[in-house]
């Protein structure tokens, strides 16, 4: 049995220049350790080994030794609905199992945030003017990747809603109410429905492997409602 994790929500300094994190609407604050956790599986997709392995590497390497072991900040994140996990017998049903109900959405990467991202490593970090440059670099997305982010334009989308769509030919959704029509009205399904009726779906493999690929990439992130 393969169990996988990944982080949800999105990082950001209040004005107090404290960590939080937005899942949900909520905004979460988090301890060093709860931290070091959550970014060491921002944008990244580990299994449990990789994701302890890690975590006490990094632990180490920062000085902030814990009297808690790795378990109990990953029940934490778990409970507080930061991380998610899934697990099947395979790979790419266990990638389902994390993904499927788990909604996407942009990264804010326009480029008033890379401005202000460079300014900061030129500035800030001292980053020499062509390495800070690389901020402004935008990976090549497949056909798949750039019909998830059109999906995701005007509404955020569960990772099975995006399969159904998908399945549907529907390559644009204007508003909540085209969603409501393309997917829910016709036959009364609801979002468990769909995650479930996804499971099995054909159309399931480009979808979830064009939804990890821009994750790794940092063109999306993962929330819950």
């Amino acid at each position: 049995m393969m169990r996988l994790y990944t982080a949800i929500g999105n990082y950001r300094l209040n004005e107090k220049g404290l960590p939080l994190v937005t899942a949900g609407g909520r905004d979460c604050a988090l301890d060093p350790h709860e931290l070091l956790l959550w970014s060491s599986l921002a944008f990244r997709i580990l299994t449990y080994q990789e994701l302890r392995a890690e975590f006490y590497e990094k632990e180490q390497d920062l000085h902030i030794l814990g009297e808690l072991d790795f378990d109990h900040y990953l029940d934490r994140l778990t409970m507080r609905r930061l991380v998610a996990s899934g697990r099947d017998c395979t790979g790419v049903d266990a990638l389902y199992d994390l993904l499927g109900h788990l909604y996407v959405q942009p990264a804010p990467n326009g480029i008033a945030v890379r401005a202000a991202s460079f300014l900061k490593l030129v500035l800030g970090r001292r980053l020499p003017f062509r390495k800070a440059l690389a901020v402004f670099h935008t990976e090549r997305l497949e056909p798949m990747e750039r019909q998830i982010l059109a999906l995701l334009r005007h509404e955020m989308l569960s990772t099975a809603e995006l399969i159904q769509c998908t399945e549907k030919g529907k390559s644009r959704i204007r508003d909540s109410s085209d969603l409501m029509d393309t997917l829910y009205r016709e036959d009364g399904s609801d979002c468990e429905g769909i995650v479930t009726e996804c499971r099995t779906s054909e159309a399931r493999f480009p979808v979830i492997a064009a939804v990890a690929n821009l994750y790794l990439k940092q063109q999306v992130t993962f929330q819950i409602l």
